[in-house]
């Protein structure tokens, strides 16, 4: 009797313990971000449902090994803060929750409200096992006072650009996309993409299975790219803030990082440069697609957290678009020169920047796209990739031989890991 009783004390106390452990989260932010939702969920989401979350800072380097480390050994938090692909890449390993089964249309919800090209790197065969935390955009910005004094005006595409090449060239200005080749070049990949998608290319088939880099549509995209180095002379690496600020670049696609110096460190330059959409490409119904890389950092839930119910409560309210509009409001002003871009659709408008800037980002937004995964490593892709793009513009190869080669050695990864993933992929 004492013993059945002490055993009903026991599971009990241990419940109680459970429901009373706060929700834990993982965020490679940095240390000030971390902290700004951490006071903003004590002061709001805790003080209101009374669900205590712990914030807790990790490197971001090296932070899907130490996902994977955790998953392996069920010391996970309930909340992760990964990359683009990371959730899903958890997801057909088993370790992380299916968001659109365990919470169907709570989910669905939620995912009406983030930008759908940035949404397609969570899904994989059905399943759905992450959502945004941020967004990365890389909008055109330019040197309107620069334009307006050559008679030149914004490019609306790339047709139109390469017509401008000549002028600016000609006075020592160019164009730079965001990455381009600086230091070892390992973030082509996010430039040549914008060129594949507009051309109606992909990474992959849409089915997932094989490499999409030998298709006509990819082809052609890869040879426009390669082509703005080999024949139009963009320079393959640049300075891109003394570029920008002495006018030798009036035209250069963003980062966050670049957009956020500019505006906050050359007040000189107040008044003398705009941000738009990427120059796009023409397709056959005469439409102009304006698609560029799209990504940020992400949010994934583990299946053996202790909060799971509880942690995605908080991912509701996190990403709704009033806490939203609040962390990016915020951010800029406890941490000067930062901005954050959300990812909810109702939320960008909230960014503290000059209204034709954000409107320029929220139209970037609505044609921006995300890779999709397909069980490869990101790293993995990322590398066949870059190494296309170094063989053409670093070493004079044919574009044509680096794509399709990279094709290959994608179709060889990817038949692998199909083998090595069958029993996960059998689940789903």
């Amino acid at each position: 009797m004492k013993k059945g009783l002490l055993c009903v004390l026991v599971v009990l106390i241990t419940s109680v313990m459970i429901l009373a452990a706060p929700v834990v989260v993982w965020s490679s932010l940095s240390v000030e971000k971390n902290r700004i939702m951490q006071e903003m969920t004590d002061s709001v989401f805790t003080a209101k449902t009374g669900i205590e979350v712990k914030i807790e800072s990790i490197p971001s380097d090296g932070r899907e090994s130490k996902y994977l480390l955790a998953a392996a050994s069920g010391d996970v938090p309930d909340i992760g803060v990964t990359g683009s692909l990371g959730p899903a890449d958890l997801g057909v390993r088993g370790a992380a929750v299916d968001l659109r089964e365990r919470f169907g249309e709570e989910y669905l919800a939620i995912k009406r409200e983030m930008y759908p090209g940035l949404m397609r790197s969570f899904d994989f065969m059905g399943t759905d096992f992450g959502l945004p935390l941020d967004i990365a955009l890389y909008p055109l910005g330019y040197r309107s006072d620069i334009l307006s004094d050559m008679g030149l005006s914004v490019p609306t595409t790339w047709q139109d650009l390469y017509q401008m090449l000549p002028k600016l060239q000609a006075n020592n200005m160019n164009f730079s996309t965001a990455f381009g080749f600086e230091g070892t070049g390992n973030t082509v990949y996010a430039d040549v993409s914008m060129f594949i998608w507009q051309h109606g290319g992909d990474w992959y088939t849409e089915d997932r299975t094989r490499s999409g880099l030998d298709s006509p549509e990819s082809i052609a995209g890869f040879i426009e790219f390669t082509e703005l180095y080999t024949k139009h002379n963009v320079p393959k690496a640049v300075n891109t803030y003394m570029g920008f600020q002495s006018g030798e670049l009036p035209l250069i696609q963003l980062t966050n990082w670049w957009y956020s110096s500019f505006l906050f460190s050359m007040p000189e330059l107040q008044g003398k440069w705009g941000v738009t959409v990427v120059p796009g490409t023409v397709r056959e119904d005469g439409s102009i697609s304006h698609a560029a890389y799209i990504g940020g950092n992400t949010f994934v839930m583990f299946k053996d957290g202790k909060q799971i119910d509880n942690a995605f409560k908080w991912l509701k309210w996190w990403l709704s678009a009033d806490t939203q509009s609040q962390f990016a409001t915020i951010v800029p002003e406890k941490i000067p020169g930062a901005i954050v871009i959300p990812p909810n659709i109702h939320s960008i408008q909230s960014i503290p920047l000059p209204e034709e800037h954000m409107e320029a980002y929220m139209k970037q937004a609505q044609h921006s796209i995300a890779p999709a995964y397909a069980l490869a490593p990101e790293s993995i892709t990322h590398r066949f990739i870059n190494n296309a793009c170094a063989k053409v513009v670093l070493y004079n190869e044919d574009p044509v031989d680096a794509i399709l080669e990279a094709a290959r050695e994608m179709n060889v990864e990817l038949e692998r890991k199909q083998r090595e993933y069958a029993r996960f992929i059998s689940r789903l």
